[in-house]
């Protein structure tokens, strides 16, 4: 179920960003870009933060010892490169959008095509318990197919690319819904097929197991060899 809700949440979120990315173009991948810079820069001015407020706390804490009065060596902070390197591309990126253009295209046509890609492994697992129409084979590769073109063509004129990518957004989430509730569909219905086939072999083999069977009084018809006595 929670693979289920988190695939509607993605057809949301491409379905959004489509919508958005027809009707601003251009102007879209502008602030597209300048808000990147403005999360990667959020993220490592944080995490450089949490660095030297940890580090003040790390430096008042008074040394521990141990039984025999050797000090406990404690670990050493890491400086955090990784968040320098973040507010450094952030700013780039916030200040100088127009020159990172290609990149987002290029970073939306991979989107599409790891999507397409991930469809197409869903309905690939989706055989094992069901049959998957022809049609529904189609739809991941034209998604395939156009962020296949669209990261050759991150150099074309900015506007068309972003409106085929941001109809084909529309055209990957409204996919990813239809095959998310489908294979859902599909899975449950082969768990209920599966519960009642176990249900019916339990049941063949408790009519089978003669430990179950309950114990008949035995009835002896022998004559015997005792005269019967007259009432």
């Amino acid at each position: 179920m929670k693979l289920f809700q988190s695939a509607i949440f993605r057809s949301l979120c491409a379905i959004i960003v489509g919508v958005l990315l027809i009707q601003y173009g251009g102007d879209m991948l502008h602030w597209l870009t300048i808000v990147i810079g403005a999360i990667f820069f959020a993220t490592g001015l944080v995490s450089f933060i949490v660095y030297h407020y940890t580090k003040k706390r790390f430096e008042e804490t008074q040394a521990i010892f141990d039984q025999d009065g050797n000090e406990i060596s404690r670990s050493v902070l890491s400086f955090p490169i990784v968040g320098i390197g973040s507010m450094i591309l952030g700013a780039i990126l916030f200040f100088m959008p127009n020159d990172f253009n290609k990149g987002i295209v290029i970073v939306l046509g991979l989107v599409l095509v790891l999507g397409g890609l991930n469809q197409i492994v869903s309905l690939a697992k989706a055989t094992k318990f069901a049959h998957v129409p022809f049609l529904f084979w189609i739809f991941p590769l034209v998604i395939f197919g156009i962020g296949v073109y669209s990261v050759f063509n991150a150099g074309s004129t900015i506007d068309i690319v972003m409106k085929l990518i941001g109809w084909c957004m529309i055209f990957y989430g409204l996919v990813e819904c239809i095959d998310s509730l489908k294979i859902y569909q599909m899975r449950k219905a082969y768990e209920r097929s599966n519960a009642k086939a176990r249900e019916a072999a339990e049941a063949r083999a408790k009519m089978q197991n003669p430990e179950d069977i309950t114990d008949a009084e035995v009835v002896d018809n022998e004559p015997t060899d005792e005269p019967q006595k007259d009432a």
